[in-house]
């Protein structure tokens, strides 16, 4: 059982594209903003587990040039600046820049996809993921901060309010999803 601003995160990371965009059209405003920092922690989380601030430049560029060739349909819903962008600040502690651009939201989409893929996670460990970006945002918005990198709330459980039924099923193998899909209609 996942929340609802979680589930379509873990739709995402499953690979079922059309659930994923079906929960997030029923988002309202606030839905959005919660979703946004939960994209947000996320993509913080995960890039800390792949990457360390400091390293040498070369593996966050094949990496970006790996989810390119993988997600990025038209060769422009990409951008390689935004994306190595997004990940130096992340490793930097800084915050996403321009973070409420569409751009901004489907580069971390596609960046995350592609972080989460390629750590192979299982279904438990994909749940564990999600718990402790729950938590880390849940944290974050009662102190009035950004999220940290949630390595302090993956021992932590998400309480059990709110939670709905994570909807199991099929993967969606729909057509390859281009930057459109990855940000609010």
């Amino acid at each position: 059982m996942v929340s609802r601003y979680v589930a379509p995160l873990r739709d995402l990371a499953t690979g079922r594209v059309r659930d994923h965009q079906h929960r997030l059209s029923r988002l309202d405003e606030r839905g959005w903003q919660r979703y946004g920092l939960l994209l947000d922690s996320a993509f913080r989380l995960a890039v800390d587990r792949r990457f360390r601030a400091g390293q040498e430049r070369a593996p966050v560029i094949r990496f970006v040039a790996s989810v390119r060739e993988r997600y990025d349909v038209t060769g422009y819903d990409l951008d390689p600046r935004l994306a190595e962008s997004l990940l130096w600040a992340t490793l930097d502690g800084r915050p996403a820049p321009e973070p409420e651009q569409p751009s901004t939201v489907a580069a971390q989409t596609l960046l995350l996809v592609g972080l989460l893929e390629d750590e192979g996670l299982s279904p438990a460990e994909l749940d564990r993921f999600l718990t402790a970006v729950e938590v880390d945002t849940e944290q974050a918005a009662d102190t009035g901060q950004a999220a940290d990198t949630g390595q302090a709330a993956e021992t932590k459980q998400a309480d059990e309010t709110g939670q709905l039924d994570d909807n199991a099923g099929q993967a969606d193998h729909g057509d390859p999803p281009d930057g459109s899909d990855w940000t609010r209609p």
